[in-house]
C-alpha cells in the first residue's frame, strides 16, 4: 500500500466516526426516552401467569411447599398382623463358579464416534464407567481416527483394550 492510498483509508474512517457521532448525539431522542405505560395490576399479571400455564404461590405458600418438601409427612402403612410367622433361614445359593458373560453386537455406521461405540458397550453392559472415559481412552491411545465401520461381536470377558484393538484398527 502506498502512503495516498493508507491516508484516503484513514480519511475514510474518520469520516465515518465523526458521522456517526453526530447521529449518535444530535440524532432524535425517541430512542433515548421511554414512557412508562400503566402497570397491570397483580390480578391481571397472576391471570397472564396462569394463562400461560404458570402457577403462582404466594410467599407464605411456597415456604410452606419448602418445609413440606424438607420433611414429607409418612403415611403410617397398615400391615396385615397375621404375617408375623417366622420363616425359617434359607439356604445360601451357591454362587456361579464364574460370572455371566454377556454378549452383544456392536454395528459401527459411518459418522460414528468413539463416545457413541462407548455409550453403546456401556448400555449392553459390556464396559463399566461412561462413554467420556472410553472415549478419553481411545484417544490417548491415538486409534480415535481407525474406527472401523461393520458389525463386531463382543463380549464382557474381553478386556478395554481388546475391545479397541477389535474395533479400531491401526494398520
Amino acid at each position: 500500500m502506498t502512503a495516498k492510498t493508507l491516508t484516503s483509508f484513514a480519511s475514510g474512517l474518520l469520516l465515518a466516526a465523526v458521522v456517526c457521532a453526530v447521529v449518535y448525539f444530535f440524532g432524535p431522542e425517541q430512542a433515548t426516552t421511554t414512557k412508562a405505560g400503566e402497570k397491570p395490576t397483580v390480578e391481571e399479571l397472576k391471570s397472564l401467569l396462569t394463562d400461560e400455564g404458570y402457577v403462582v404461590h404466594t410467599e407464605e405458600e411456597w415456604n410452606q411447599a419448602i418445609a413440606e418438601a424438607k420433611n414429607p409427612v409418612e403415611k403410617p402403612q397398615e400391615q396385615p398382623k397375621e404375617e408375623v410367622k417366622e420363616e425359617p433361614a434359607e439356604e445360601p445359593k451357591e454362587e456361579p463358579s464364574e460370572p455371566e458373560v454377556k454378549k452383544t453386537v456392536i454395528n459401527v455406521t459411518e459418522g460414528m464416534t468413539s463416545y457413541e461405540v462407548g455409550k453403546a458397550l456401556i448400555s449392553a453392559q459390556i464396559i463399566s464407567g461412561n462413554a467420556w472415559d472410553f472415549a478419553n481412552l481411545v484417544e490417548k491411545k491415538g486409534v480415535a481416527k481407525y474406527l472401523k465401520l461393520g458389525t463386531y461381536e463382543i463380549n464382557s470377558n474381553m478386556t478395554t483394550d481388546e475391545i479397541i484393538s477389535t474395533i479400531f484398527n491401526k494398520k
